[in-house]
């Protein structure tokens, strides 16, 4: 009984070992290559990808397209899985990748129809801006396919990744206007019901212009708008309904926030300006920043260093040795909640120049191990 019993445990042993043994290959085998040589027919002139010893990648190239093919390749080879999610998330696709579960977020964005206004905006671009996407396009491609594997999420996923395309690029851009931005223009709506319930001298003062903290550019700061007495609003009136629940407190901090400054090389010891910047975003694995150099060594050369957006071709905020850029998110007002009414005829909305018809486009929803729901988006 003893001798089965090892025996047993010594198969299970191996057993484990083996299992271990492939996942281990198979991740390896999806790291990306930090040396040797390799054959990209796309390309007419060589580029070079280095690493320095945070392995964060120096691409030099004579020219701007094989400079964006070289970062198409790092970016393939490093954080294609991110891109994908990037790009699924803006255009609606999740569903296709990972299931059922991603549903109600791809009927929420694919209202907005990014691909096809992603591949319009590819179609507008000059000659020169196309050739810069589809050089990096081709780059992203040529790095996932000189991969020894698939990115090990794919293989977690059972399923195999998807070329990537120039307006794809494009629909990175949007996932940041989704992440950026109020695509469901809650704060017009509550705006708008507070000046439907508010005495207006409460509502100017819940809702200013602007304070006297502001900087504008051209012009003074707003005056600030007095507090209005309780002739207009007696809040010892009022029920403020707060809560017990700590979770209803936490709520109140989870505004994410963003800044940057900067110091004039008057006021810095070697007289070289300060440029800081910290862009907050969710802390994410991987994070959503790509740190990389990139080198033009052929006519207009340049150096760039800095964070670059995986999904597209460009220094996000950085340097080129000369002058130092960064941003970060104003809260503007970049959306409006519009009222439509029913026009004279069904499917048609007023309007100020008479009843309009509804646009109507059918978008087919597919999702992962079969199946798929078609939505009707009236524009």
């Amino acid at each position: 009984m003893l001798t089965w019993l090892r025996r047993a445990i010594v198969a299970l042993g191996l057993a484990a070992a083996l299992v271990l043994a492939v996942v281990f290959l198979a991740l390896r085998a999806s790291l990306p290559q930090v040396e040797g040589r390799a054959e990209a027919q796309q390309l007419s002139r060589p580029v070079s990808i280095e690493r320095d010893d945070h392995g964060i990648p120096v691409l030099r190239a004579p020219d701007r397209e094989s400079l964006a093919f070289a970062t198409g390749y790092a970016h393939g080879q490093d954080r294609f899985f991110q891109m994908d999610l990037l790009r699924r998330r803006a255009a609606g696709e999740l569903a296709a990748l990972v299931g059922q579960a991603a549903l109600p977020l791809d009927r929420r964005n694919r209202i907005h129809r990014f691909r096809s206004r992603a591949e319009a905006a590819v179609g507008d671009l000059t000659p020169e801006q196309g050739a810069v996407i589809e050089a990096y396009a081709a780059g992203v491609n040529a790095g996932l396919t000189a991969l020894d594997a698939r990115p090990f999420e794919y293989l977690l996923l059972g399923s195999e990744p998807v070329p990537w395309r120039a307006e794809d690029t494009v629909l990175v851009l949007h996932s940041m206007y989704l992440e950026l931005n109020d695509p469901r223009v809650a704060r017009d709506l509550r705006r708008g019901y507070a000046a439907l319930a508010l005495p207006e001298a409460y509502f100017d003062w819940l809702y200013p212009e602007g304070t006297d903290w502001d900087a504008p550019l051209a012009g003074a700061a707003p005056e600030p708008v007095p507090l209005p007495g309780p002739d207009v609003v007696d809040l010892r009136e009022l029920d403020a309904g707060f809560s017990d629940d700590p979770d209803a407190d936490a709520a109140l901090d989870a505004n994410i926030g963003s800044n940057s400054w900067a110091v004039g090389g008057a006021l810095t010891a070697d007289g070289r300006a300060i440029v800081a910047n910290d862009m907050h975003l969710r802390i994410d694995v991987p994070n959503i920043w790509y740190r990389a150099r990139l080198v033009q060594t052929g006519a207009g050369a340049r150096d760039l260093s800095g964070v670059t957006l995986p999904g597209t071709p460009f220094v996000v905020t950085g340097s080129n040795g000369h002058i130092a850029w960064a941003f970060t998110n104003s809260y503007g007002d970049w959306s409006d909640a519009v009222l439509l009414r029913p026009g004279s005829e069904p499917g048609t909305y007023r309007t100020p120049g008479g009843d309009r018809a509804y646009e109507t486009h059918s978008e087919i929803l597919h999702i992962a191990g079969g199946g798929s729901l078609t939505i009707d988006v009236r524009e």
